[in-house]
């Protein structure tokens, strides 16, 4: 699906972030592109789609950085699901062995689909 910013009359300065959050490095990565806020949330942030999270050490460092944010990521997803998020199996499901790595690739994908879904109700 093509995303028209004009016609469905949305923008990128239509989304809200507070400084210092995933949502607003997202923002800021994108630099007012939607397709790279669409790439992640369609494909996720493996093989090096994701700003800054390519390395594992950068994706450590990331998480250390969001750890808080990451953890009530996880609860809203347990209350939104009714059931905790399995990590481990989801890990062993996409071949994952790092924990931090997991963790913060899947806080900066969910936050990009929830950034596409403002864009698009329909998305």
């Amino acid at each position: 699906m093509c995303y028209s910013l004009i016609t469905n009359n949305f923008s990128m300065k239509d989304i809200k972030a507070t400084a210092g959050t995933i949502r607003a490095d997202i923002i800021d990565h994108a630099e007012g592109e939607i397709s790279y806020i669409k790439d992640i949330a369609e494909h996720g942030c493996i093989g090096g789609n994701c700003s800054g999270l390519v390395y594992t050490s950068d994706c450590e460092e990331y998480y250390n950085k969001h750890a808080d944010e990451i953890d009530e990521l996880l609860e809203d997803l347990a209350e939104q699901f009714g059931e905790s998020y399995d990590i481990t199996a989801n890990m062993k499901r996409l071949g994952q062995t790092n924990l931090r790595n997991f963790l913060a690739w899947l806080a900066y994908e969910v936050n990009a689909q929830e950034i596409m879904r403002e864009l698009d109700p329909n998305y």
